[in-house]
């Protein structure tokens, strides 16, 4: 399958899975809504694996450069490039959810941070720590 049409297809589920998102937002009131441990814990392999593909899908979008960063934006994307870089998407459910396991104390916190903790500073550490300055 060519990469446009597998971007494409990927694409039309993230619309999908937005536009049943900006529902259940609407119906919840104007308070941001950020996945957390307690929804992580309960959601099928498969969604977790389209909740990674769609951080994937922001990785990627954000490091071809399609939208230029505005003088002085501060982005979290660059680590998030470094960290998952070569992961694969089940390898990053399997840590999250051990995170979550091992640190039941933080299921009310968003998924990315766990994301961030568990694969992303992680990796970026021991990327530096394998560097000769």
């Amino acid at each position: 399958m060519s990469r446009p049409l597998v971007v494409s297809a990927f694409g039309g589920v993230v619309l999908v899975m937005w536009l049943a998102a900006w529902s259940v937002v609407g119906s919840a009131g104007r308070a941001p809504q950020l996945l957390t441990g307690e929804l992580w814990q309960e959601m099928s392999p498969d969604a977790k694996v389209a909740f990674v593909w769609g951080i994937g899908n922001l990785v990627e979008y954000e490091r071809a450069g399609i939208e230029p960063q505005p003088p002085g934006t501060r982005s979290f994307i660059p680590l998030l490039i470094k960290g998952l870089a070569g992961k694969p998407m089940n390898d990053v459910v399997r840590q999250v959810d051990a995170y979550y396991k091992t640190h039941p104390d933080q299921l009310k916190r968003p998924v990315v941070d766990a994301i961030f903790k568990a694969v992303v500073i992680p990796a970026v550490k021991a990327e530096q720590g394998g560097k000769s300055r």
